[in-house]
């Protein structure tokens, strides 16, 4: 349904903000008065309740890292996890004349040498409460078949074959480097191993056949690989799933002949060959999280959804380790009500956050998520991944003007360190009790971020709001 169907004045409002709007906020209403007539607008700040729930089932699959690693935190907890990827063949095994393959198809002899494989992996950004400089992660050979259609959440189980350890990765961080990663988060940095020469010889031999064949010998025979933090590690590291990062077969091809003496022989066909294979195979990835609590701040006693305090004056965002920020609207609810002729000129979320740790960010945005309506507690998933995303979340004002999918997201400035969301239109269709809205839980657009934001949960959480009441 178009919500303007229900809300004709609102957009009037809308529109005229957007023509006469003042960037000054004390200068608010004077272009809504040209003619000098008295309209009364007021200005409000309405406190809002919050507290944490835990989310231990987001979905990771199509993220925007490859997230590898451990931390641990006395706030969050042990988080550990791993990275499931399919593999997929980015191009074809380099094809020979006639002359050339005819060596192998005839007398069978080998024609494409393997020189080696290796993995490279493209750093996005390292997060660590506990600095240490030595980081291992084992790469090993999946036991099961990922799909490219279905969501795979964070706590999904897929297994692998510890008896398959394909290779190993060590990474040297140092000081420097971690906080260059918090800071730019786009330093060009590969890193790289190489893997067993079994996987070489099996992966490539698949390439030897026809394309399709080959595809579907990757997918279901191999299945693909995943890469393991090895539990002394301390610190999460971010890879990007495309860009830099691939495997790359390294091999040369020979082509055997008679030379002038009629003696058998062989030289160098073509060298410096390479098989790239991706590691976001059709987009079947995903991270898998797992989180110990039991000697965090976070140990409270509560399933996914329920509120709880830690008792310390603080609220917690941090989606890699699940726990968001659960926000109480019946302030606003309340308010809208006392005044039943209001008329709302402006609204903005005004969320203040606190300097962050030495290597670590805050989260950088966040959206608002209604808690499903039909038990009171969970986020409604299936809303937000349908088209029917106004029944999930707040929207921008063009997001119901336009009746498009358009979800507000509050953007942190790093210099006050607020995030500052304005759905002017969202508080209409509430003050018109066209949506029903008790409580949002407030979720980033990255939601495994293991970067976190704390805030006071008596003056962190706000809506400042502009309203005429006609006289």
């Amino acid at each position: 349904m178009n919500l303007l169907v229900k809300n004709w004045s609102g957009l009037l409002i809308v529109v005229a903000l957007t023509i006469f709007s003042c960037e000054d906020s004390s200068d608010i209403g004077l272009g809504l008065d040209p003619d000098g007539i008295r309209l009364n607008v007021l200005y409000a700040e309405l406190p809002l309740e919050a507290t944490n729930v835990r989310i231990d089932s987001v979905r990771t699959s199509g993220d925007s890292r490859l997230l590898a690693g451990r931390s641990s935190d006395p706030i969050f907890g042990d988080i550990t996890s791993t990275v499931i990827s399919r593999l997929s063949y980015q191009n074809a095994v380099t094809t020979v004349p006639t002359s050339v393959s005819e060596d192998r198809d005839s007398d069978g002899k080998q024609i494409y040498f393997i020189d080696s494989a290796v993995l490279y992996l493209q750093i996005s950004k390292v997060h660590t409460s506990n600095f240490a400089p030595a980081q291992t992660f084992n790469i090993y050979q999946l036991a099961d078949t990922l799909f490219p259609g279905p969501s795979y959440l964070s706590n999904f189980d897929t297994p692998y074959l510890t008896s398959q350890l394909e290779g190993q990765l060590r990474i040297n961080l140092n000081e420097d480097s971690i906080r260059d990663f918090v800071v730019k988060d786009s330093l060009q940095y590969v890193v790289s191993t190489r893997l067993a020469d079994s996987f070489a010889e099996k992966v490539f031999g698949y390439a030897e056949d026809d394309q399709q064949t080959a595809s579907s010998n990757l997918i279901y025979d191999y299945k693909g690989i995943a890469i393991v933090p090895d539990p002394t590690n301390t610190a999460l590291v971010g890879f990007r799933p495309a860009d830099s990062s691939s495997i790359r077969i390294h091999y040369h091809i020979r082509d055997h002949y008679l030379d002038d003496n009629l003696v058998e022989t062989d030289s160098l066909y073509e060298d410096s060959l390479s098989l790239n294979i991706a590691l976001n195979g059709a987009g079947a990835y995903y991270n898998q999280i797992s989180i110990d609590r039991s000697a965090s701040l976070m140990n409270a006693e509560a399933g996914d959804y329920n509120s709880f305090e830690v008792g310390n004056g603080s609220v917690y965002l941090q989606p890699a380790s699940g726990i968001y920020p659960k926000i109480n609207l019946d302030t606003l609810t309340k308010f809208l009500a006392a005044y039943p002729n209001i008329q709302i000129n402006r609204m903005e979320f005004a969320i203040e956050t606190k300097e962050n740790g030495k290597y670590q960010d805050n989260v950088e945005n966040m959206r608002f998520l209604y808690v499903d309506a039909t038990d009171g507690s969970k986020v409604n998933a299936s809303g937000l991944s349908s088209n029917r995303v106004f029944e999930s979340a707040i929207m921008t004002d063009n997001g119901y003007l336009a009746n498009i999918n358009e979800l507000l997201v509050a953007t942190l400035d790093e210099t006050s360190l607020i995030y500052n969301g304005t759905p002017t239109f969202f508080a209409q269709l509430v003050e018109s009790q066209t949506l029903t809205v008790d409580h949002v839980i407030l979720m980033p657009q990255d939601v495994t971020t293991p970067d976190f934001s704390i805030f006071d949960d008596e003056t962190g959480f706000r809506i400042k709001l502009y309203y005429t009441l006609p006289e």
